[in-house]
């Protein structure tokens, strides 16, 4: 599958006090938006799939005292590139091959942030997640 690039366009690593007790760690990944996009060094036109990862740690009592946040896209270039968009403007979502080629890619660049980050931050490390695919019914 022709992944050509993966971009971290943002990243926000914040701790809004100190740790005491246990902590619930959640984790999730999303597809935010797909478009196409000019790339004019490959004389072609692909997509750009914007993704979000999201981290926060909660306390006891459900109050939010940490989280991380990266926010970036994958440059898709390849003969599925009608597919996705047509699934994409009808479901909001991706052919599940497709889905778990992307959303794999964008874990495993994310994952690997997001446990320098909580280190430097004296967090637990989030959880490590594996993209699954369900079929639609």
């Amino acid at each position: 599958m022709p992944v050509i690039g993966i971009n971290l366009k943002s990243i926000e690593a914040k701790r809004h006090e100190e740790v005491k007790g246990p902590l619930r760690v959640n984790s999730n990944m999303n597809i935010t938006d797909i478009k196409e996009q000019d790339l004019p060094a490959l004389k072609n036109e692909g997509l750009l799939i914007e993704f979000e990862y999201r981290t926060t740690y909660i306390s006891g009592k459900s109050k939010n005292i940490a989280e991380i946040n990266i926010d970036g896209n994958i440059v898709f270039l390849g003969d599925e590139k009608e597919i996705i968009l047509k699934s994409w403007k009808k479901d909001k979502a991706l052919p599940d091959d497709i889905k778990l080629h992307v959303i794999g890619l964008a874990l495993d660049k994310c994952s690997k942030k997001a446990i320098f980050l909580s280190d430097d931050l004296q967090l637990p490390p989030p959880p490590l997640m594996l993209p699954q695919a369900a079929k639609r019914k």
